[in-house]
C-alpha cells in the first residue's frame, strides 16, 4: 500500500523542472503515475500520436523524492530511485529506448543543483594510480565468484560474445567462438610467451595453452579471480605453462626479450582517461621490440557520446565500474599511437557492438533464472542485509544489464577488436595461412 505524501518545496520544484525538460522529447512517450498523490498522471512526449510500444514507457512514482534525484542527475537519479523502490517500471528498456532516441534534446540534470557535484568531480575525483586501480577492480570483481558464475557461461568469460543468427545458440558456444577468434589473431605458436592483461578467471589463458602449447602469464587485480583462475589451471593440469600474477599492468615483470604476444580483453575501459597513453606505453615496453603482436578488445563510446559525456556521476561510474572511462575509437587509437611512440601499427579493427547487446541479454536471463542462488550467496556474505538491501542489489544488476544492452542496441556504445604489430610488421608470404586470415 502506498501512503499519500505531501511533496516538499524542493520536490515540487524538481518535479516542475523534470516535466519541463522532458517536454522536449521528440520521439516516444513517458507516462508518470504518481502513486503518492492519488495516481495523478503526467504525460510527456508525443501525446496526440500513436507511438511504438517500445517507445511508450509507464513509470509509477512511489516516492516524490524521485523527482529530486532525477532533477539532480538524470542517469544516476533514475537508477537510484529504481534501486530504492521509489519508482516502479515493468520494462526498463523502454525508458532507455526513449532516452537514446532523444539524447540530443535532453540535459544531464539541473545545473544549479549539480553545481557542488560538478566542482567535486573537477577538483576531487580520485586518480587511477596503482593503489586506486586496485580498489576500483576489487569493488566490482571481488564481489563474489559465485555471483559471476551464476550469470556468466561456464567458461566465465565476462566480455562480448561472438554470435551467429541461430536463435538457439548458447552463450557458451558464442563465448568459445570469441576466444577462438581472438587467439587466432595472435598467430601463436609453442615458442611464444603470451601475456594477458586482465586475465579474469583464466579461460583465455587455458585455451591458449591447450591449443598452442605456449607459455602464458596472466595478470589481474582481483584476488577472487586469481584464486579461481589458479584452481582452473590446476584442474586442467597446465601449471607448467600458465601462471597468474596479482599485480597492476604497470608493475608487470618483463622477460628478457619481452612478451611475444599480448592480449587484453575488456581492460582498457578500466584504465582511466588520464592513463590511457600510459597503458599503451606500458604495453609497448612489455612487448617484444621487433616481432610483438597485440590484440585488444573492449567497449568504446561513439564520437558523439564521447563529446557529450556526463559532467556528473553516472550509475555505471558509481555502482558498477568506478574509475572507468570509455574512449571513442579515435581517442583509443590515438592513445595507442602516442603511448607506443609510433612503434605499434594498427593492422585490424572491427566494431561488433551489437554482439555485446545480445551478450547482456543472455547475462540478464541467467541472472534472473539463478536469482535464488545469487540471493543466497549475497545473504551469506552480508548476513545483516535487510530485505531492502537485497532488493536494491537485485535491481542494481538488472539496471546494469538493461541500460547497457540498450546502449549497444541503439549504437551509442561500440565494442572494438583491434590488432597491432610492431612497425614495420613482419613480412607475410603469399602462401602463408596468415595471408588468408587477413580477410577474416
Amino acid at each position: 500500500m502506498v501512503v499519500a505524501q505531501r511533496p516538499t518545496w524542493l520536490q515540487s520544484y524538481a518535479k516542475h523542472w523534470v516535466v519541463k525538460t522532458l517536454a522536449k522529447l521528440q520521439k516516444g512517450r513517458a507516462t508518470f503515475i504518481c502513486r503518492y498523490e492519488d495516481d495523478t498522471t503526467i504525460v510527456v512526449g508525443e501525446k496526440d500520436t500513436a507511438v511504438p510500444d517500445e517507445l511508450n514507457a509507464t513509470i509509477y512514482v512511489i516516492n516524490p523524492n524521485f523527482w529530486t534525484r532525477f532533477c539532480m542527475a538524470l542517469d544516476l537519479g533514475l537508477s537510484e530511485a529504481y534501486m530504492l523502490q521509489e519508482i516502479e517500471c515493468a520494462d526498463l528498456s523502454k525508458i532507455f529506448n526513449i532516452y537514446f532516441k532523444n539524447k540530443d534534446y535532453l540535459e544531464f540534470g539541473n545545473p544549479i543543483l549539480q553545481a557542488g557535484q560538478r566542482l567535486s568531480r573537477m577538483f576531487l575525483s580520485p586518480s587511477n594510480d596503482v593503489q586506486q586501480a586496485r580498489l576500483n577492480a576489487s569493488a566490482h570483481y571481488d564481489t563474489s565468484n559465485e555471483l559471476f558464475a551464476a550469470f556468466l557461461s561456464p567458461d566465465m568469460n565476462y566480455s562480448c560474445a561472438h554470435w551467429t543468427t541461430d536463435p538457439a545458440e548458447t552463450l557458451q558456444t558464442a563465448q568459445e567462438r570469441k576466444v577462438d577468434t581472438l587467439l587466432k589473431k595472435l598467430r601463436l605458436n609453442s615458442n611464444h610467451h603470451l601475456l594477458e592483461i586482465g586475465c579474469g578467471w583464466g579461460d583465455v589463458m587455458i585455451k591458449a595453452a591447450q591449443k598452442y602449447s605456449c607459455r602464458v602469464t596472466g595478470i589481474t587485480l582481483s584476488s577472487e579471480q586469481k584464486s579461481l583462475a589458479e584452481k582452473r589451471i590446476k584442474d586442467a593440469k597446465l601449471q607448467h605453462l600458465v601462471s597468474v600474477l596479482l599485480c597492476d599492468y604497470r608493475e608487470t615483470p618483463v622477460p628478457e626479450s619481452g612478451y611475444d604476444r599480448i592480449i587484453s580483453i575488456g581492460m582498457f575501459e578500466h584504465v582511466g582517461r588520464k592513463y590511457l597513453n600510459e597503458y599503451f606505453r606500458t604495453i609497448s615496453r612489455l612487448l617484444n621490440p621487433t616481432t610483438g603482436v597485440l590484440v585488444i578488445d573492449g567497449i568504446t563510446f561513439t564520437n558523439k557520446m564521447h563529446k557529450t559525456r556526463s559532467p556528473v556521476d553516472t550509475f555505471i561510474g558509481r555502482y558498477i565500474f568506478p574509475g572507468g572511462y570509455l574512449p571513442s575509437i579515435h581517442s583509443l587509437t590515438e592513445a595507442l599511437h602516442k603511448g607506443s611512440d609510433g612503434t605499434l601499427e594498427v593492422t585490424f579493427a572491427r566494431n561488433i557492438g551489437p554482439h555485446y547487446g545480445k551478450t547482456l541479454l543472455a547475462w540478464k536471463d541467467n541472472f534472473q533464472r539463478n536469482w535464488d542462488t545469487i540471493m543466497a550467496d549475497y545473504i551469506r556474505k552480508h548476513p545483516s542485509a535487510t530485505g531492502e538491501d537485497i532488493e536494491s542489489f537485485r535491481r542494481m544488476w538488472l539496471y546494469y544489464f538493461v541500460c547497457c544492452e540498450a546502449g549497444f542496441r541503439s549504437r551509442a556504445l561500440d565494442n572494438y577488436i583491434i590488432c597491432a604489430t610492431r612497425t614495420p610488421g613482419s613480412a607475410i608470404p603469399y602462401t602463408n595461412i596468415a595471408f588468408q586470415e587477413m580477410l577474416d
